[in-house]
């Protein structure tokens, strides 16, 4: 009996044991990132058990499920945890979401890179998927709105015109341009970078981040690191888009009935008679109702824009690859105005052994672009907004371009001007080549060494032909040019750093010590040939038909840069840290006695999260506060041997009865010249809530640049010009904020972020010499007033001129208008000219009496973005807005005036007379003896703005129908680009640029190039 139950108690325990077998099954897939790239070393767990597997290689699982397992959570480190559903399914394909707030993703640093908690400085991250969205070629425009504290003007909305970045504010009258390092080399810019290649970007901002680039770093550092190739099976990508854009404003002009009322008006108010012909013409237009030549018809078009993309990432635990190609084609919305582009990239990655790695980046791009006349005077732009409506764009009679109806200024016709770009064009080809030797252990644990060597060659060219033409007398080219400029850039660069990492329990240590070497040389030759055939094939110089007759010119600089750099972090318990940082640069650019910069740094760190006291506060993940000073140079506002007395040929003297050829200085000499300093002082708080679901940061900066180079004033009698010396002083000083929401409910994923700064700047020393001008409102009129003024107590380039006060309504109100002394303050004027203030109170208005206009610097930036994504569907948008500067719009300096030079704005209309005695534009003049049109807040606006940067909608196919073509994800969007924009500024766009080129003349808006909507449409495949 004994033996029988033991018997049946076996076949019992063996039954079980196989029905359980027989009920398990097998469930397997394959865990993806949201590029839809394999993941590696996935955590694949039944919940609730110690069940799981890890994904291999190719990121695929399998693994054995009981019944009652009915949960699966997949986790990875820098990943949001995701749990699934088994239900009756067999297999998955896990999409996995970036924890984009994870406090300890890793952030890029100068030479290294660390834990964003062991963090003591202002840096700021932005992530591939950051960067999608705007159509465009230039990664720094995708960058605006992204980061508090980093302003992002386009300098107008051409294709390929540059962007103008401010870090913290304007820290300088020479040069602002941030230093830019693209995986460890330094370049000028990001123009030859990829945008499909960024995999994030790091901004350094306060001077404890950037005081390793030492005199390079003054104007913030912008880390671009691109993307890498995965041990894996290959992941090809392909993605295009096109569409079409247009203005994304005009300005409402008067026709061709209009200006001729306006125009017979001026010359009655004056008692001056109009030529008979001419009369004849306006009186024409007025009795037809003319419309006349809608010039901004005539400049702008709805213009194709288009791109294209293809990459190819994959390889094996020893050889990883990512090479990619892109095609950027862009045409303008003003006529003969686009941009050509083309990248194409290769990435390998080797890996010798568990000590030995290699990395060798190659890149190529190149660009051809229409040179689209920008003067800031006489372009196409700023001469066809003037451009009277009675001017034919083409003669039907002549069979040739209208000529012009006003005369005494010599212009050509904005349409000729246009359609002569088309051949006028530049561009460059650049390679950039960077290898990277990494050696890991060496002599002991946590010892490595990087040494990296890099390069980048760009060949640029330009072409411009000037044909022959005769439109009038005082129209016309007698003799038509060929100028062509080649010149080549070589940029090189090794450096060499030894990095420790340990972990000793209690205390954390990360040091970095190395140097580096740089060598920048440029050089080019450009030549004029005159009377060359208007023929595109024979468009060169030998076609020449005066082969005598020729200009040649041609320059070439070298600089070099040796460095030598350290930063030591250290960590706490993970609660306390510090930061030591030191470089030194020697630089060629100095006089051999002050060719040493040194830049120290140091900040400190607590994470308060980590105390004891604060464990019990659960909805707080995150709290640090951080503190930082140091210096940093910036190199970009010296240039080479600036401590020179700079010669000046062509003068003439008699010795010994014989005339001997001269030079003498052009300014005097300093060879205490040094580096231009930034100083700055960054307190910061960070916070973390809800799972780091709410994350919110706040800093204060004190930014004061010192040693800025000025012209210090000599007596005239020197007979030499002013020298250069280190004497003049400012500061920036404001918060920045960042704060984001990130969350997933179900299938539904949302996040909102918002950022913002107030920034002050003022100049605090220019060593007790004048006040700077600039601005310059030049024109036809040989008008050279100056529209900005910089000095002591003010901020930089602020906008300087008179004050008004409306318009006087009637001949009484003018001679009323007197001085403490009885003197008529405006003699000249009549009833509806401009009244001036005479803040002096002398009882003239002159420049005496300018004062303070405003100012282009903004007291706020931010930015606003959000995403949505739900089943497949996803909707993002980001928003930029700036508040409290102004604009001078320099448009309005001749479209708004009492004279008959040019066209009007519709505004004018309604101008003071004797039928309109309320109008509120001044009265129409041909003298103008009051002097209406001279500077003053009467073209300063406001420039505050809020425009959608971007708005994208997309739908991602679902699973089941991409497998079964074959493919692994295909997406498809609509986006776009700047459809909104809210301002009170009457221009094309508020967002104004520095069309110029200098520091001290942003915010002047000659005739900004519009910026246009961008309308497209998109598809992205993964296979």
């Amino acid at each position: 009996m004994k033996r029988n139950l033991q018997f049946f108690m076996i076949l019992c325990m063996l039954s079980t044991f196989w029905t359980a077998y027989g009920q398990e099954r097998s469930i397997k897939g394959t865990v993806m990132d949201s590029d839809n790239e394999t993941l590696p070393g996935v955590s694949v767990v039944a919940k609730g058990t110690t069940k799981g597997t890890v994904t291999d290689i190719n990121g695929n699982f399998q693994l054995m499920l009981a019944p009652e397992n009915t949960n699966l959570v997949f986790s990875f480190i820098g990943f949001k945890t995701q749990e699934v559903v088994v239900g009756t399914k067999t297999e998955f394909n896990i999409l996995l979401a970036a924890d984009v707030l994870d406090i300890d993703e890793v952030v890029v640093v100068g030479y290294g890179s660390l834990r964003k908690s062991d963090l003591t400085g202002a840096v700021a991250k932005i992530s591939a998927n950051d960067l999608k969205g705007p159509s465009t070629a230039d990664a720094v425009q995708a960058m605006q709105g992204k980061v508090a504290g980093v302003n992002i003007t386009s300098t107008s909305g051409e294709p390929g015109a540059g962007m103008k970045i401010s870090i913290r504010g304007t820290g300088s009258w020479s040069n602002n341009t941030p230093l830019y390092i693209v995986d460890g080399f330094p370049m000028g810019d990001l123009s030859s970078v990829d945008p499909a290649n960024i995999e994030s970007i790091e901004i350094l901002k306060d001077a404890s981040a950037t005081a390793i680039y030492g005199s390079r770093g003054a104007n913030g550092v912008i880390l671009v690191s691109t993307k890498k190739g995965k041990a894996g099976k290959t992941v090809f990508e392909a993605s295009a888009y096109g569409g079409v854009q247009w203005a994304s404003n005009t300005i409402d002009m008067v026709g061709a009935s209009d200006f001729a009322t306006l125009r017979k008006e001026a010359y009655a108010n004056d008692g001056a008679s109009i030529a008979s012909d001419e009369l004849r013409i306006l009186d024409y237009a007025i009795a037809n109702n003319s419309k006349g030549t809608d010039w901004q018809d005539e400049m702008f078009q709805i213009a194709p824009i288009q791109n294209y993309s293809f990459s190819a990432r994959g390889g094996s635990e020893s050889s990883r690859y990512n090479m990619g190609l892109t095609y950027f084609d862009q045409e303008g919305i003003v006529k003969n105005s686009g941009m050509k582009k083309l990248y194409t990239y290769v990435n390998n990655q080797y890996t010798f052994s568990d000590h030995v790695t290699f990395d060798a980046n190659i890149s190529y791009s190149t660009y051809q672009k229409n040179n689209h006349n920008n003067d800031s005077y006489f372009g196409s732009l700023p001469v066809g907004i003037r451009m009277d409506p009675m001017t034919a764009a083409w003669d039907d009679v002549a069979n040739y371009y209208g000529s012009r109806f006003m005369g005494g200024v010599t212009v050509t016709n904005p349409a000729r001007a246009i359609d002569a770009s088309k051949d006028q064009i530049q561009g460059d080809h650049r390679l950039v080549t960077n290898f990277t030797l990494s050696l890991n252990d060496i002599f002991t644990k946590g010892l490595s060494f990087k040494t990296m060597g890099a390069g980048q060659l760009t060949f640029f060219n330009t072409k411009n032909y000037y044909e022959q033409y005769e439109i009038a007398v005082d129209q016309k080219n007698d003799l038509s040019s060929l100028y062509e400029q080649r010149g080549t850039n070589r940029n090189l660069t090794w450096n060499g750093y030894f990095n420790y990492v340990k972990d000793l329990g209690y205390h954390n240590i990360n040091a970095t010590i190395g140097s580096e070497v740089q060598d920048f040389t440029t050089s080019n030759i450009a030549g004029t040939r005159y009377n060359v055939p208007g023929v595109e094939e024979l468009m060169y110089f030998n076609q020449s038909k005066d082969p005598a007759l020729f200009e040649l010119m041609g320059d070439a600089s070298t600089e070099r840069l040796l460095s030598g750099f350290f930063r030591g972090n250290y960590g706490y318990k993970s609660k306390y840290l510090l930061t030591v940082t030191m470089r030194a640069d020697g630089s060629s650019k100095f006089n051999k006695d002050n060719r040493w910069g040194y830049f120290p740094s140091f900040s400190a760190g607590w994470n308060v999260k980590e105390e004891t006291f604060m464990q019990n506060i659960s909805a707080l993940s995150r709290f640090k506060v951080r503190a930082g000073w140091g210096q940093v140079g910036n190199a970009n506002a010296v240039g080479p041997w600036n401590y020179l007395s700079l010669m000046k040929l062509g003068y003439t003297n008699s010795f010994g009865g014989a005339p001997v050829e001269g030079a003498k200085a052009a300014i005097l000499s300093n060879k205490d010249l040094k580096w231009e300093v930034s100083e700055q002082l960054n307190i910061g708080v960070d916070f973390g809530f809800l799972d780091q679901r709410l994350d919110l940061s706040v800093d204060w900066f004190d930014r004061r640049t010192n040693d800025m180079q000025i012209s210090r004033p000599i007596p005239y009698y020197i007979g030499a010009g002013r020298p250069l010396v280190n004497a003049a002083s400012m500061k920036n000083s404001g918060f920045e904020m960042t704060v984001g929401w990130n969350d997933q409910i179900g299938q539904f994923n949302y996040n909102v972020g918002f950022n913002g700064s107030f920034i002050k700047q003022e100049i605090t020393d220019m060593a007790g010499g004048e006040a700077i001008a600039g601005g310059r409102m030049n024109g036809w009129s040989g008008n050279a007033e100056n529209t900005t003024r910089t000095e002591t107590g003010y901020e930089m380039a602020y906008f300087y001129g008179l004050q008004t006060q409306g318009i006087f309504k009637s001949d009484a109100e003018v001679a009323s208008y007197t001085n403490n002394d009885g003197v008529v303050i405006q003699p000249n004027a009549k009833a509806g000219d401009v009244k001036f203030v005479d803040r002096d109170g002398n009882g003239i208005i002159n420049g005496e009496d300018n004062t303070y206009l405003g100012s282009a610097a903004p007291d706020f930036t931010g930015g606003f973005n959000f995403g949505i994504e739900y089943k497949g569907i996803d909707l993002k948008a980001s928003f930029i807005g700036v508040f409290g500067c102004e604009i001078v719009n320099g448009m309005n300096y001749w479209i708004n005036t009492s004279g008959v030079l040019s066209n009007y704005r519709t505004e004018r209309l309604d101008r003071f007379s004797a039928t309109n005695p309320s109008g509120t534009e001044p009265r129409m003049t041909v003298a103008d003896k009051n002097q209406n049109g001279r500077f003053s807040d009467r073209y300063v606006e406001d420039g505050s703005y809020v425009r959608m940067r971007n708005i994208q909608l997309g739908y991602t196919l679902p699973k089941d129908l991409t497998k079964s073509l074959k493919l692994s994800k295909i997406r498809m969007y609509v986006s776009c680009d700047n459809l909104l924009t809210f301002t009170n500024y009457t221009g094309w766009t508020p967002e104004v640029g520095n069309l110029s080129g200098s520091e001290l003349s942003p915010g002047v808006d000659f005739a900004t190039y519009p910026t246009p909507v961008i309308l497209t449409g998109g598809i992205n495949v993964n296979f």
